[in-house]
């Protein structure tokens, strides 16, 4: 057997590969410069060569091709008809908290020295091993959860990188009736409902809910480079361009607003067209954060792209940051919450209808929901993570 993965919620590349040194301590270790490759050698001059991969993929290092992967495989195990339901709600929870991928590649198949070797590394990074055909299984090699739904343990013990362990994984009474709430809502479009995904957004949260002041900086710099988007998508000169994001830098004074991926693409002249239709769909991004500060009404369902022009002249209206800043007010943090409880459920939705190749349901705009739910959870605090690395797990 050749197929096999191993997964972890710690990202930490350094940590891994002073694991496989210490492994194969004997053995001729090449190591990329960013470390997401580790190859082994073992044998020699009287002992047939063999050679064991480790390609890694991270949450940091590849983020979007990251968290589409760990979706599906989320989406996946949902679906399986589980005989232990316990264990598979608590393998689902274990997959939103990962954080990196270790592909294994081996010319042979996989002997029992080297299963051994791989079960020694999940144990250390405290991970789970896809094993042949669609196997989750512990670092002492149980079962948890395959294909068909069996498990060969009566539970599972959750425990996940010091990133991840913060109160969105402590259920609380507030949290479960938000997500009845979202559950209900959901229901009465005919939406399907993910009854394991944890009610993770309890009152609680409150206090993590970005500021005003940074939901404001966060609001212009991400119109700005909205706006280069657009720019660029319809054909604008680079000349044209420059100047406009220029002065609106110049009007709200946003020239240390940007994070580093913004500021990248706002000093490109001309730049992918990958990243023009990034940051173009930042302006459903945006939209959430003006209706966090109150310049727009409400949230309508997720089934359309925003009012793209309304968006804009709402910051027109405003000669500087500091007179946007003012006139902004924070949304209470109950609403904020409901409205990420229940885009956490819709991503999930549209999701689900992408692994299993059907429509998206309700009407809903998958492009749409996932730039709500990037939003949102920056704006509650989601893995206390930067705007470049907020991650949408389902």
């Amino acid at each position: 057997m050749k197929n096999a993965a191993i997964y972890s919620s710690i990202p930490d590349l350094k940590q891994l590969e002073e694991i496989i040194r210490t492994l194969y301590k004997d053995h001729k270790i090449t190591v990329k410069p960013d470390r997401t490759y580790i190859e082994v050698i073992q044998g020699g001059l009287f002992r047939k060569k063999t050679r064991k991969g480790f390609n890694i993929m991270t949450s940091q290092t590849e983020p979007a091709q990251f968290s589409a992967m760990i979706d599906g495989m989320g989406g996946f195990f949902y679906q399986v008809p589980a005989v232990n339901k316990q264990v598979q709600q608590k393998v689902l929870l274990k997959l939103s908290t990962l954080n990196m991928v270790i592909g294994i590649e081996t010319e042979e198949d996989i002997s029992e020295e080297f299963y051994g070797e791989l079960l020694h590394i999940v144990r250390s990074l405290d991970g789970l091993l896809f094993w042949g055909g669609g196997q989750l299984l512990n670092g002492q090699g149980q079962l948890l959860l395959d294909a068909e739904g069996n498990s060969g343990v009566e539970d599972y013990m959750v425990t996940a990188h010091t990133s991840h362990l913060h109160n969105e994984f402590q259920i609380t009474p507030t949290g479960e009736s938000r997500k009845q709430r979202s559950n209900t809502h959901l229901e009465k479009q005919d939406i399907p409902i993910n009854a394991t995904l944890p009610a993770r957004l309890g009152d609680e949260q409150a206090e993590r809910i970005r500021t005003r002041d940074e939901v404001a900086k966060r609001a212009v710099a991400v119109c700005i480079t909205a706006v280069k988007g657009e720019c660029v998508g319809a054909g604008e000169t680079v000349t044209t361009t420059r100047k406009l994001i220029s002065r609106i830098v110049r009007q709200y004074d946003a020239e240390g607003l940007f994070t580093p991926e913004e500021k990248a693409f706002i000093d490109q002249e001309q730049p992918g067209q990958d990243d023009v239709v990034r940051f173009s769909w930042r302006y459903e991004a945006l939209w959430v954060l003006l209706w966090a500060l109150g310049h727009i009404d409400s949230l309508e369902e997720p089934t359309q792209i925003c009012d793209v022009e309304k968006a804009v002249s709402i910051l027109h209206e405003f000669d500087s940051f500091t007179a946007f800043r003012d006139r902004s007010q924070l949304r209470p943090a109950s609403e904020i919450l409901d409205a990420a409880d229940l885009i956490y459920r819709y991503d999930w939705a549209c999701i689900d209808s992408r692994v299993h190749q059907r429509p998206v349901p309700g009407g809903l705009d998958a492009g749409v929901v996932h730039e709500r739910h990037y939003a949102l959870n920056w704006l509650t605090g989601y893995l206390d993570q930067d705007w470049d690395d907020v991650r949408t797990d389902t």
